[in-house]
């Protein structure tokens, strides 16, 4: 577990897990009462150890995209104590536990995420980005930006996936372009942080 840095307004302190599975970045934010998990990938047990010091507060996990590798272990996330999933759609939801849209089908894993419980209310600002899958999404706290693998570095962009479309993806950076400080920080899917204005298209 990495603490990465801590924001001083809200009194939380981040953390960056890396998997061994292509290297998908989980992020942790804490807070005083509360935890939130941005795409919980493969998790050693020590993440879950780690985990244990927060059962007594809310926990709400956000997950950036369908494809299996970002939820992997949500599943064993969900069983944890006060535990709940924000979903944005019953699509997204439906992606989740579909092998062959979140792609562990073709990787002879099949994953399929069902959480026990979900909420519809949200501490992240949610932006719907699609491109690099039909179910991309961004998340904003304060002056920070989840970027999953839409707003990653340029070189790991990827569109030839199954539901993978570059000119969505034109128009979810126009549309992110309007409404994020250049000065914003990014915590990408994969890979190191790095501010926005170094990535604008």
């Amino acid at each position: 577990m990495e603490p990465l840095f801590c924001n001083l307004n809200k009194r939380a302190t981040f953390y960056r897990c890396v998997s061994k599975l292509f290297n998908v970045c989980t992020y942790f934010i804490v807070e005083e009462d509360k935890l939130i998990i941005i795409d919980p990938g493969k998790l050693d047990d020590k993440v879950f150890e780690w985990l244990n010091k927060y059962k007594g507060i809310n926990k709400t996990v956000y997950i950036s995209h369908e494809h299996f590798d970002h939820h992997y272990h949500a599943n064993r996330i969900f069983e944890l104590e006060k535990t709940c999933f924000f979903s944005p759609s019953e699509n997204f939801n439906d992606a989740l536990k579909d092998t062959r849209k979140n792609l562990s089908y073709f990787y002879d894993d099949p994953i399929e995420t069902k959480p026990n419980l979900i909420t519809s209310e949200h501490y992240l600002e949610i932006i719907k980005t699609p491109g690099h899958s039909v179910e991309s999404y961004c998340f904003i706290y304060d002056n920070v930006l989840f970027g999953g693998d839409s707003i990653i570095e340029k070189k790991n962009l990827v569109f030839k996936l199954p539901g993978g479309n570059r000119n969505e993806f034109i128009k979810s950076v126009d549309n992110l372009n309007k409404i994020i400080d250049s000065n914003t920080i990014v915590l990408p899917g994969h890979g190191d942080l790095f501010c926005y204005n170094e990535w604008i298209i």
